[in-house]
């Protein structure tokens, strides 16, 4: 059996885990309020989804790529490094926003939050405005595949509107002044 016969999901799951597991014991802490657990909240999906794809991308041969927003991405290295960056990018902002501090590093969280609305929710923003919301296709390898409205509505939701706050809280946030 090589790399192609894996079940990239089950081999994910791990990954997933661990992500949550970092997640989880930051917001254990209790340092959060509403609005920055929701901000973090509103990272996890994307780290999730994004968390498989570095390792498939370097190991399976017969990956057919990354694709996500205006993102395009076929050679192993290309894949490992913008699924990696959006999987440990979205990962340090949820862990960043729960720890709920002012300051200067809430400037990744902005970054962050706009290069995700950019590269990847612009193509989604821009068929909102067109009214193309039956074209929208949603693929999470071989075994989860959806289409249409709700692929739309799933795209816009996960991966506009989270990022859209995320970039108004970390704003907020960066200039805010510590408290003693």
């Amino acid at each position: 059996m090589d790399f192609s016969e894996v079940n990239w999901l089950n081999a994910g799951y791990p990954i997933m885990a661990l992500a949550i597991g970092v997640f989880l014991f930051f917001v254990v802490k209790r340092t959060w309020t509403i609005g920055s657990l929701l901000i973090g909240l509103a990272h996890i999906p994307l780290a999730l989804t994004n968390s498989v794809a570095p390792f498939r991308g370097l190991l399976d041969p017969d990956y057919v790529g990354y694709a996500n927003g205006i993102i395009r991405a076929t050679y192993p290295v290309e894949i490992f490094l913008f699924a990696g960056f959006m999987f440990v990018g979205a990962l340090i902002c949820a862990i960043m926003a729960v720890q709920n501090r002012p300051g200067l590093r809430n400037g990744f969280i902005v970054m962050f939050d706009f290069i995700v609305l950019l590269l990847f929710a612009m193509p989604i923003i821009a068929r909102f405005f067109a009214g193309g919301f039956d074209t929208a296709r949603v693929e999470f390898g071989e075994y989860l595949q959806f289409g249409g409205v709700q692929a739309f509505m799933f795209e816009f939701t996960v991966m506009a509107l989270p990022f859209m706050f995320g970039i108004v809280w970390a704003w907020r946030k960066l200039h805010e002044q510590p408290t003693p």
